[in-house]
């Protein structure tokens, strides 16, 4: 335990740091939205770019573990929405809400982190491949349904809109191009590999101040359903999910097939109160996101000890 405690300790001290200076006015809550910003759009990019962008596309890309993790985090998020609707009477905009709560990772922010202290490299590799799901099927599909549902239908607008922001997405455009510089054959230029690479140590422990800082800009105020059971989808739901999905496969090493579990254990992305903010239920959105967030240190812990972490 003390080996499981000695991992997830640094990264939720680094999240209570980052929480702390923010409630107390230490630091500005702008000032660490821009420390957030800093990591998504130039760190991030930056990391993911020189991993890809050096290595063969078949040592990145493996459909097996997409597919696997694809599939784990679809039936959270189908039983989830069926649940919501049919059973708790939500509305269907609320019923998304939650059942994007289950399932979507802060995969950038926490997955990242927490997978590359585990079990090192492999974890970019699965990182990337985990924010490829949640960015290209995950989110669009919970806002082309929720949007169904104000009226807006499954317009060629909506469409566009969704598309539009994909293609705003850093992170996603990193790989994009990593993907073609990795196909076109060439080597990265020694000076720009090694730029690149002075960025990538940044990211994991920013990115944790950024959460802190993103958790205490929070407002808690009682939401008008529980929380308590998409808590439980995101920490315990959807890693067994993808866990069960990922071992079906039968083919992944043991550091991928860990972190695909890892990244699916954590909260749910920073972004899930502006989808409730945008969906008329920021208290519960927000309130759902700072209880998984403190809960998750113990499953988190809970999960390293059960793999035998060591």
């Amino acid at each position: 335990m003390i080996e499981v405690l000695s991992v997830t300790l640094p990264i939720y001290l680094i999240i209570a740091t980052g929480f702390l200076a923010t409630r107390t006015g230490y630091v500005e809550a702008g000032e660490i939205r821009s420390l957030g910003r800093v990591v998504m759009r130039v760190c991030m990019p930056a990391t993911i770019f020189v991993n890809i962008a050096r290595n063969p596309i078949t040592e990145i890309l493996r459909w097996d573990f997409v597919l696997g993790y694809l599939a784990g985090s679809l039936i959270v998020f189908a039983i989830g929405l069926a649940f919501s609707l049919k059973v708790l009477k939500r509305p269907r905009q609320t019923a998304v809400l939650e059942a994007m709560g289950m399932c979507c990772s802060n995969s950038a922010f926490m997955g990242f982190p927490v997978a590359a202290l585990v079990v090192g490299d492999a974890a970019l590799q699965a990182f990337t491949m985990a924010m490829l799901v949640e960015n290209i099927v995950m989110m669009p599909l919970a806002v082309t349904i929720a949007d169904s549902a104000a009226g807006k239908g499954l317009s060629l607008a909506a469409l566009r809109q969704t598309l539009m922001g994909m293609a705003r997405n850093p992170l996603l455009l990193s790989v994009l191009a990593a993907v073609a510089f990795s196909l076109s054959g060439l080597a990265l230029p020694t000076a720009l590999e090694r730029t690149l690479s002075m960025l990538a140590p940044v990211s994991a422990p920013v990115a944790l101040l950024a959460v802190g800082g993103a958790v205490a800009a929070l407002t808690i105020s009682p939401p008008r359903g529980s929380i308590g059971w998409i808590v439980g989808g995101k920490l315990i739901a959807h890693p067994l999910s993808v866990l069960a999905c990922l071992v079906s496969v039968g083919t992944l090493p043991q550091d991928l097939l860990i972190s695909g579990v890892l990244i699916a254990s954590v909260p749910m992305m920073s972004i899930y109160a502006l989808f409730g903010l945008r969906w008329g239920e920021e208290s519960l959105a927000a309130s759902a996101l700072i209880l998984t967030t403190a809960l998750s240190f113990f499953t988190v812990s809970a999960i390293l000890f059960l793999i035998g972490f060591s």
